[in-house]
């Protein structure tokens, strides 16, 4: 079930709105902010998706494409804090504050998965430890017929209960997505939520996929759709639904766990005897296993890099925001220092403008 579909800024986002045509010139630079931050999320978005002029786009979830994923979210992170810098810190921030919270939870979360993942490939590395050594220990080979077969059979007991820690955290955050703003507010607080906003629908997204794929389902434990006033939702729409809806069979949405259940079912299917043809057979399914192995821990790594990449984005960005908050600069400095950083972002908005937008000075 797809949450948040309605759109939640008509009054100040509707092309058709009578009003509009009132605004004064900063308003329309909000505007354009506006645009700018939607084209430089929509370029990002289009990379994860695999699309030539022969075959329709698709996408294919492996370790890779989750880091991808999470570089994607820290990219749209950081977009949003540059926008978000050069506007009045107001209330608005207090649900930037609320949500990043959970982000950081969510990060915490993942990790700990990852280190689950990480601890997994420590034993079946055993396994393949004493399968290369080629002992005939009748103790080693049972340990390591259990351990292989604890790969395929591990989704049990206290490991669901940090799965859904991860799944709650992730639908408390797309259930705030539908909180819609009450009463009036000014054009930029609400350039402000319409920001935070974006950033917590790409959250919601890449967390979705990123729990799905370590917990070892096919369906996206959440998902979100984007609201029309976006200039990416079609975009970001689609992509929900092709993972959602793979034409594939697989067991597992992640890749890699269905190339290493595969692999290690085949070791296991030749381990009753060692001599002759089978021992070959053998000797080239454990090599195999091997090699997925390590492209495992490779993809793991590349995955904890990216988690730690957010993590260490958001903690920085909320300690900034907490300190203007808590003390800040003498007015007069606050005001010299918020014109000098709203010309700057305008200068790089205004630089990068597209070709169909016109130029507001």
């Amino acid at each position: 079930m797809f949450l948040t579909e309605t759109s939640i800024f008509p009054s100040f986002f509707d092309p058709f709105n009578n009003t509009k045509n009132k605004k004064d010139a900063a308003h329309m630079k909000f505007d354009l902010f506006s645009h700018s931050f939607d084209e430089s999320l929509l370029r990002r978005l289009k990379t994860l998706t695999n699309s030539s002029p022969s075959s329709p786009p698709s996408v294919a979830i492996n370790l890779s494409w989750l880091s991808s994923a999470l570089h994607f979210l820290s990219s749209t992170h950081d977009e949003a804090i540059n926008l978000l810098s050069s506007l009045k810190l107001d209330n608005s921030l207090d649900i930037y504050l609320d949500n990043s919270a959970k982000l950081l939870d969510l990060c915490n979360s993942i990790s700990s998965e990852i280190e689950r993942f990480r601890h997994r490939r420590l034993v079946l590395s055993f396994a393949l430890h004493v399968l290369n050594d080629g002992s005939e220990d009748q103790e080693k080979l049972t340990r390591a017929r259990v351990s292989l077969s604890d790969w395929v059979n591990n989704y049990k007991g206290p490991i669901f209960d940090s799965n859904n820690n991860l799944e709650n955290l992730a639908r408390d955050l797309a259930l705030r997505l539908k909180e819609v703003p009450r009463g009036k507010i000014s054009a930029d607080e609400r350039l402000v939520r319409r920001t935070i906003h974006a950033v917590g629908l790409v959250t919601v997204f890449v967390a979705g996929v990123v729990i799905t794929a370590l917990r070892g389902s096919t369906g996206l434990v959440v998902a979100v759709r984007a609201p029309p006033e976006f200039l990416w939702a079609d975009s970001f729409n689609f992509l929900n639904t092709m993972i959602s809806n793979r034409p594939d069979k697989k067991r597992y949405l992640l890749n890699e766990l269905d190339e290493m259940e595969a692999r290690i079912k085949e070791v296991s299917g030749v381990m009753v005897d060692g001599s002759g043809e089978n021992g070959e057979r053998s000797s080239s399914a454990v090599k195999e296993l091997e090699m997925v192995t390590e492209r495992l821990g490779g993809g793991l790594d590349r995955l904890g890099n990216g988690v730690n990449e957010i993590f260490n984005s958001v903690l920085s960005t909320r300690k900034g925001m907490l300190e203007k908050m808590r003390v800040g600069p003498p007015q007069e400095k606050r005001s010299d220092a918020k014109k000098v950083t709203s010309n700057l972002y305008t200068k790089r908005v205004l630089d990068n403008v597209s070709p169909g937008v016109s130029k507001i000075v």
